[in-house]
């Protein structure tokens, strides 16, 4: 499968500034053999373009024979076309990307609330609703990597709800737009503080759901 793996092509970015993550070349990600992969949702910051942009890192991946890590990451939807892009396959160093530490646990505790399919309500006519937005989401008294992909409101008298993913894709439900166990995070996170390291161990072994292939 690894012919297969598709490249981040947009020309402007990663690595184009002094200091930038730096795309994994080619050479590197269709060796002959198994790739060791490990699939966890982490949002973190990149270093892109000179500046910090939060992103969400998906899949870890040390190439065969290799000594270090590959990380998947994305910091938006893909464009209308080919080179338009958000996402690629970078090489780890901890100068270029970093965890976003996890917001607080709420004053009461209480994780995001699932809203019933029969009260969702209908998708915007222009499909004004859609969106990707990282968010953090509680969900069983933990904060979760997740994406926001659509926001409505499905009646004026009542909340605003979300479509959010998280749980390596796994799990993804309506939930109420709720700040305290859903936070956006914001566009440019260049004040957030680093949390720790989320490197695989050199021995981690992947889940099911991360197999070599």
């Amino acid at each position: 499968m690894t012919a297969a793996v598709p490249f981040s092509s947009r020309p402007h970015q990663p690595g184009t500034e002094p200091g930038d993550a730096v795309r994994a070349p080619r050479e590197l990600m269709t060796l002959p053999g198994l790739h060791h992969d490990v699939r966890r949702w982490h949002l973190v910051e990149v270093r892109l373009g000179g500046g910090w942009r939060p992103a969400l890192l998906s899949v870890w991946r040390r190439p065969p024979a290799g000594t270090g890590w590959v990380a998947h990451v994305r910091w938006g939807p893909d464009g209308p076309g080919p080179g338009k892009e958000e996402w690629a396959w970078l090489l780890f160093d901890e100068a270029t990307i970093r965890p976003l530490s996890e917001p607080a646990a709420p004053v009461l505790p209480k994780d995001a609330v699932t809203v019933p399919s029969e009260m969702i309500g209908a998708p915007a006519a222009d499909d004004s609703g859609r969106c990707w937005r990282l968010a953090w989401i509680r969900v069983d008294g933990r904060w979760r990597s997740g994406v926001v992909t659509e926001r409505r409101r499905p009646a004026p008298d009542l909340p605003w709800i979300v479509h959010a993913r998280w749980g390596e894709d796994r799990q993804a439900a309506w939930v109420v737009a709720d700040p305290a166990t859903v936070r956006p995070i914001p566009d440019e996170a260049r004040d957030a503080s680093p949390g720790e390291a989320v490197v695989p161990e050199p021995a981690a072994q992947p889940s099911s759901a991360g197999a070599d292939r």
